[in-house]
């Protein structure tokens, strides 16, 4: 396709499509994204390796672990400025400041030692890592035509995942080379990303354009009043916030996958390979059916696969505490997983088709920032509850399901005229 979304589709091009034609319908300028995208998290290696690395240096494992924090603090700050830089800046320009930015703060990790430095560093790498995200998401929502967004969301959640896959692996190969190697070779796909999104990507002006004629209205002419604009707009958006809501419970739930299903399955004397293969089944099951689901998930109301994606996870994470061996850990991690591919295209593309366009990154901001939010506080909920009984974990899980569930029913569905 020679132009970026800027041409009238027909009604027939825009209708919901299966994966093949998605693919070979993609802007441009999508393909570019999605590919410095994947890029770029195969090469993120900071949060896998700090810890190790810090120790390393002779820091305690609780010293490592506040710089740790202070990178996902950074990150839920980093966010939530995003949103704002990218109505400010633009879309291109916010991506390509946030990754030439981070490149730096993630290669400086490779020459400093000393422990204040590296709090503060670790801080300000979260936060700039995170910047680009709003901008990327929503000039994915301007370059997709609205009926496509929730096929090509779940494209760039397969190029996410595939990255993710291979970054721990490329990690421990180029850690036998030292670990200021590994750090600056992040750092490098961060400032490649940042140059590529530069030169490669439409500017705000393109972005203008195709909001314009999709909602009709001159580009370049502001829509909404002052008072709409800024994050004190989605203080009237409640069912939306409903929505970031339960994004933020959902979180907590999940990251109890990575907090205290270890220490479960240590408890029951379940083999430790169980949960290597519960997570790697996760991610196999996750990039193999996602797509071709996505064909038919994207053509049912929002409502359904959004809340009923929610529940699943919640209760197939939850039923990890229900007796029994392996096959529990097995049959929760098919249940969550089925939910994680219903739900994740759906909710992530949300905030795009809603959001006023002026608002679009805000929006996606706010909903990003209630899940790293979830992913910060979930592990010290997690394992303070396991202290006191296993049990009260996977309670959690299920009540959090619940109450995500009924967020997401009335949230969505009554924004249901806006989709």
């Amino acid at each position: 396709m020679s132009q970026d979304t800027l041409e009238v589709r027909s009604e027939s091009d825009a209708a919901p499509a299966g994966v093949l034609r998605t693919l070979r319908e993609l802007p441009r300028s999508v393909v570019v994204l999605l590919c410095g995208v994947a890029i770029n998290r195969m090469g993120s290696f900071i949060t896998l390796f700090l810890v190790l690395y810090l120790t390393g240096l002779g820091y305690r494992p609780a010293q490592a672990g506040i710089v740790l924090t202070a990178f996902g603090v950074g990150s839920i700050a980093g966010v939530v400025a995003g949103g704002s830089a990218a109505e400010r800046l633009g879309y291109r320009s916010t991506i390509a400041v946030s990754m030439v930015l981070s490149g730096l703060c993630i290669g400086s990790f490779a020459f400093v030692t000393q422990y204040g430095a590296l709090l503060l560093i670790s801080c300000l790498a979260g936060a700039v890592t995170q910047v680009y995200v709003p901008a990327a998401s929503a000039m994915l929502a301007e370059l997709t035509p609205r009926e496509r967004l929730v096929m090509t969301t779940a494209v760039s959640r397969l190029s996410l995942n595939i990255g993710a896959t291979a970054a721990p692996l490329l990690g421990v190969w180029l850690a036998g080379y030292g670990y200021p190697t590994l750090f600056l070779v992040d750092a490098a796909t961060s400032v490649v990303f940042g140059v590529v999104a530069l030169l490669a990507l439409p500017g705000r002006t393109a972005g203008a354009q195709a909001t314009a004629k999709r909602h009709g209205k001159k580009p370049g002419k502001k829509q909404g009043k002052g008072r709409d604009r800024g994050y004190a707009a989605l203080l009237h958006d409640r069912r939306y916030l409903l929505v970031v809501a339960a994004i933020f419970l959902t979180s907590i739930v999940e990251v109890q996958v990575q907090a205290v299903l270890p220490l479960e399955i240590q408890a029951r004397d379940v083999p430790t390979a169980v949960y290597g293969v519960v997570v790697a089944l996760n991610g196999a099951l996750v990039i193999a059916l996602e797509l071709p689901l996505t064909r038919f998930t994207q053509r049912l109301r929002m409502t359904w696969p959004i809340a009923g994606g929610t529940l699943a996870i919640c209760g197939g994470i939850a039923l990890f505490g229900l007796p029994g061996g392996a096959w529990v850990f097995f049959l929760g991690a098919l249940i969550w997983t089925s939910g994680e591919i219903i739900c994740a295209p759906s909710v992530l593309a949300y905030p795009g088709l809603i959001a006023p366009p002026r608002l679009r990154s805000r929006y996606i901001g706010a909903l990003s920032a209630g899940q790293i939010a979830g992913i910060a506080v979930g592990p010290s909920v997690g394992t303070t509850l396991f202290q006191y009984g296993n049990a009260l974990v996977w309670l959690m899980c299920a009540a959090l399901g619940a109450a995500g569930l009924l967020a997401t029913y009335v949230g969505v569905r009554g924004n249901a005229a806006r989709l």
